[in-house]
């Protein structure tokens, strides 16, 4: 993890000594961790304080996207095995985050797996995450996607996935491309739009196929060499994230991570709706 100051030192300490306190947040959580919800939240310790509780609320509220989720489980490997997925670092300590969808029928797609599969490995990066990102850039590569979607989407799924991208996950999101849209995207985009925030929404940038608006955002030799650039290609990326969730398979399958089993005060905010990056994913 990154060097970092006495004074932020100071913060993680104070973090850390009241998320103990709380009886409805796991105890001793790990500095690296509360460090990055400190940076992700400019180091306003109120704010980290917010988002950590939030954090854990919905995870010990959704059980049915954060256990059972051992990454070499039958379930969970027919999830990933339609998916490519890749996070890595360009300059500017910006990092990529991208999703790509291999099923054109989408006859192994399921969303609530999908949305598991989204916490099972989003947890994988922030336990190995070396450094604080100054920005996040999710990128969703949606050209195997159908108006067959509809059929598996789960509004319940999409309502708590948002809340916990949008407000919980401890990143500093500032772009989300569409890429490979397709004609009717605008019909699917109608689905997921009443759960995100004006300022979510503001942030998402359609590209349809064989366009090169993308390169207006990114700089074309910073992407996959699946989108023209010079980095690996997101079959060389996804065998490296499926590495690394086999490297941390003991701590993700943990059902307690970051979770406590017992109502918190939020519960019932959640507990009710079992369908933000992952939302907008059009997953």
């Amino acid at each position: 993890m990154d060097k970092v100051s006495d004074d932020v030192k100071q913060q993680v300490d104070q973090l850390k000594e009241w998320a103990n306190r709380q009886p409805n947040l796991p105890k001793d959580i790990e500095d690296a961790i509360l460090l990055q919800f400190l940076h992700s939240c400019y180091y306003d310790l109120d704010k980290s304080k917010v988002t950590l509780e939030l954090f854990c609320s919905i995870r010990s509220s959704s059980p049915e996207l954060f256990t059972n989720r051992d990454p070499s489980s039958p379930p969970m490997k027919k999830a990933l095995q339609i998916l490519n997925l890749a996070h890595y670092e360009i300059p500017g300590r910006r990092f990529v985050w991208i999703w790509q969808l291999n099923d054109p029928s989408l006859e192994n797609y399921d969303y609530v797996q999908d949305a598991k599969v989204f916490m099972l490995t989003t947890d994988s990066w922030l336990l190995s995450d070396k450094k604080l990102e100054e920005d996040d850039m999710v990128i969703m590569d949606v050209k195997d996607i159908s108006l067959k979607f509809i059929t598996k989407f789960n509004v319940s799924v999409a309502k708590k996935l948002s809340k916990y991208q949008e407000d919980a996950m401890p990143i500093r999101l500032k772009q989300i491309h569409i890429v490979n849209a397709p004609p009717f995207v605008d019909k699917l985009y109608a689905l997921l739009k009443p759960f995100m925030k004006q300022e979510i929404t503001n942030m998402i940038h359609f590209h349809t196929p064989n366009s090169q608006t993308l390169y207006d955002y990114v700089k074309k030799e910073d992407l996959p060499s699946d989108y023209g650039g010079t980095r690996k290609s997101m079959v060389e990326f996804n065998k490296d994230a499926m590495e690394l969730l086999e490297s941390r398979r003991e701590i993700l399958s943990d059902d307690n991570l970051w979770r406590v089993e017992k109502k918190s005060k939020n519960k019932n905010e959640f507990s009710s709706d079992v369908g933000s990056f992952r939302t907008l994913a059009i997953d």
